[in-house]
Order: C-alpha cells, then sequence, then structure tokens
C-alpha cells in the first residue's frame, strides 16, 4: 500500500470495530512485523503468492470461530 503500512491499517481497523475478523495478506517474510498485526488485532496471515484454495482456506476457519 503505497501510504499506510499493513500493521498502521490493521489498527485502525481494529480501533474502529474491536470485532473485526482480519486476514493479512503479505508479500513481507518479515515475522516481526507479521506477529505485531497478529497481536494487534488481525487473526491470521497468508503469504504472497498465495492460491485461491489457501484464501478459502482461511476465510472458512475465520468465519467458523
Amino acid at each position: 500500500m503505497p501510504k499506510k503500512d499493513g500493521l498502521t491499517v490493521v489498527k485502525e481497523i481494529m480501533d474502529y470495530d474491536p470485532n473485526a475478523k482480519i486476514i493479512l495478506i503479505t508479500a513481507s517474510d518479515d515475522q516481526k512485523i507479521i506477529g505485531e498485526c497478529l497481536k494487534h488485532g488481525a487473526k491470521s496471515h497468508i503469504s504472497k503468492p498465495f492460491d485461491f484454495n489457501s484464501v478459502l482456506k482461511s476465510i472458512t476457519e475465520l468465519l467458523e470461530n
């Protein structure tokens, strides 16, 4: 994203709606950033490149909980 990073967006979404269900999709393999996003409310993450089945699986698991 050109103007904000994922962590900032996760924090803003969670400030707006603490019950939001966020799946982080990232090209970064920086485990520290991914961990911070999860700590601040993202429920899971998917690494790019990804396939449709991994996205569908993550969404299904998130909606079941």
